[in-house]
Order: structure tokens, then sequence, then C-alpha cells
């Protein structure tokens, strides 16, 4: 059984708990998947991938605990650029994986795809304090985190790259000042106000 997590309107909590999430009535998009049209209701991994309804009092978590046979895990994120891209529709439709082959940490946004009605008994509401521990706070700082961990131990300069060009981007809006030592490969970037100095290698982009 695999566990994942959909909110509910608070006045539809009672009614799914005792009688079950019926496909046909939650259902927000009907997706291909092994060749077939299958109508999906979109849950999440974890609680935290909707911070607005988590924290909002007008919705309230369940836990959904799911036969496997019936999850696949997918790539919300380019489902929603994919509506103004036919190109990264097809991205979302190859993202689909079965969930239990789906690796945390890498979909921005993972969201799961229940192609079955869930009866009662395997829903329950979720218990923020008492729960199953959730492992991470949410998806996309796991996935934003493990692309640069990936790109600090394949490239050394690889933070101050993102440094420069971050301060850069200030400097051409006029929040920073920008003094660079083209010789020795030194760029200042000063804040204007708290007049806060930053010093950062100048990064060798001939060798990215």
């Amino acid at each position: 059984m695999v566990e994942v997590y959909f909110y509910l309107p608070v006045d539809k909590v009672g009614e799914v708990v005792e009688c079950g999430l019926k496909l046909s009535d939650w259902y927000s998009k009907e997706i291909v998947i092994n060749g077939d049209v299958k109508k999906c209701l979109s849950a999440l991994l974890n609680p935290k991938d909707d911070i607005e309804k988590y924290k909002s009092n007008d919705y309230k978590c369940v836990k959904l605990e799911l036969s496997p046979n019936y999850c696949f895990a997918a790539d919300k994120y380019l489902y929603v650029a994919g509506q103004n891209s036919p190109k990264v529709m097809e991205m979302y439709h190859d993202s689909i994986i079965p969930v239990k082959e789906y690796i945390f940490g890498s979909y921005r946004l993972p969201e799961c795809l229940v192609t079955s009605t869930v009866i009662a008994g395997h829903i329950s509401v979720l218990d923020k304090r008492l729960d199953s521990p959730i492992l991470f706070d949410n998806s996309e700082d796991l996935y934003i985190n493990n692309i640069l961990e990936a790109y600090k131990e394949e490239h050394d300069d690889f933070i101050d790259c993102l440094l420069y060009n971050f301060l850069a981007k200030l400097a051409e809006t006029g929040k920073v000042d920008k003094i660079e030592d083209t010789e020795n490969k030194i760029a200042i970037f000063i804040e204007k106000g708290s007049n806060k100095g930053f010093t950062v290698k100048i990064p060798d982009f001939g060798l990215y």
C-alpha cells in the first residue's frame, strides 16, 4: 500500500471518510496511461506540496491508503506548462511512471494520479502532529536542493556562478553597485543603502 494526500472542502470530509472517494465525482483530468484514457484524481505525495490548502481553514487533508497498482507519479508542473505547449505536454506524459518507481526529488511538483475509487476504511483525516512522519518539508525544496548538490559536485565554482549572476542582475537594476577586477577575476558588489560589500570570484564561463 502507498500513502498519498488529498485536500477536501471541510464540509465534504465527513461524507468522504464515511462513504469513500468516488473517482467519477472527484477526478480532475483524463490522461492516457498505458495506452488507455483514464480518469485521474490528482493527489499529493507530500501534504505541504499545496501549502495554501495546508494552512487554509476551508480545506482538510485526508490520507489515502491505496494499492500501488492504481497510482502513477507525474510532474504536475509539466502539466500546467503543457497547457500552452504541446512539446511540454508530451514531456508530461513521458513523466508518468508507476508510483512505486518514483524517486523522491525527481519532479519539482510530483502528483499521484489515482485511477480508482477509494473506498471507506482507506481514508483518514491527516493529523499534522501525530500522523506518519514526512521525511522532507516539501517536494520543491527537495527537487531544487538535489539540482544544486549535483551541480556543486560537478563544478567547483558553481556557487560563485550563482552568486555572480544573481548579483550582476541586481546591478543591472541599480540595486547594487559592481566593481570588477577582471585581471584577478574578482567582483565586488556593494549594496546601496547599507554599503555592505560581497566579494565573488568571476566565473570562467568559457568552461561551460
